[in-house]
């Protein structure tokens, strides 16, 4: 493979990861709309644990750096609070 192919293939992976996160964020407002019918706190450290821990270790699976899965799963649900926080008027 010479340095061209290669990067097609990661340009290729990039789209691919971004087009997975866009369609996760997609999900935020339903999440967010269901908290706020059924009072629901929209901070739920117990689930943020849950997610980060189980996405270390699906990393880990893929043989990738599980530190590099808690970095981009904190800035996701960071992004999510974002979202959550609009259409709860927080």
């Amino acid at each position: 493979m010479n340095l061209k192919r290669a990067r097609a293939k990661i340009d290729k992976a990039d789209t691919k990861m971004l087009k997975a996160i866009s369609k996760r964020m997609k999900v935020i407002p339903f999440v967010a709309e269901y908290k706020k019918a059924n009072g629901i706190a929209r901070y739920q450290p117990d689930r943020e644990n849950i997610v980060i821990e189980s996405r270390k270790k699906i990393a880990e699976g893929f043989s990738m750096n599980p530190d590099l899965a808690e970095k981009i799963m904190k800035l996701i649900i960071e992004d999510a609070h974002r979202i959550e926080k609009e259409i709860l008027g927080e």
